[in-house]
């Protein structure tokens, strides 16, 4: 009596060349089945706890736009655009309707408490700064947008920034 494995490898020589065969056993699919079905009361809680992290994982998250879905915030939704970077960063240019706040959080909340009828978008250099940033207010209520890639995805663009 030999005892079947949930996986085999079998070998075979073909002229001169090694050829190898995977085969799996599927004969353990139906125990399975059958521990999950016994043990319910231990399934359903890890599935309804790893449904219930990934949704607040996804809502902590705020919506990534691209450039052009940035200019159509600014232009037809009023919204309220903060640039985080630091002051050599800025030097290198600005968009336009862009509010300097460098990467200060408490700056960065005070201005939102000013603007709460407006969409918040915030960006930085590459991205990084604005989704940590965008967490911390999206505790707060906030509704934030970031630019995806920040500027850095707005120069790849062809988009001009002021001086």
């Amino acid at each position: 009596f030999k005892q079947k494995t949930a996986y085999e490898i079998s070998a075979c020589l073909v002229g001169s060349e090694m050829c190898i065969r995977d085969s799996y056993d599927t004969s353990l699919m139906p125990y399975f089945f059958e521990f999950l079905l016994t043990n319910w009361f231990l399934v359903i809680p890890l599935v309804l706890a790893i449904s219930l992290f990934f949704y607040t994982e996804n809502s902590r998250k705020a919506t990534k736009l691209e450039p052009q879905e940035l200019i159509f915030q600014l232009n037809n939704k009023n919204a309220l655009l903060l640039d985080l970077r630091n002051d050599k960063e800025f030097a290198k240019g600005k968009i336009s309707q862009a509010l300097y706040l460098g990467p200060n959080l408490e700056n960065c909340k005070k201005e939102i408490d000013k603007n709460t009828d407006k969409p918040i978008i915030l960006f930085c250099q590459n991205g990084n700064k604005s989704e940590e940033f965008s967490k911390e207010l999206k505790k707060s209520g906030s509704e934030v947008f970031i630019l995806k890639g920040g500027i850095n995805n707005w120069i790849a663009e062809g988009l001009p920034l002021l001086d």
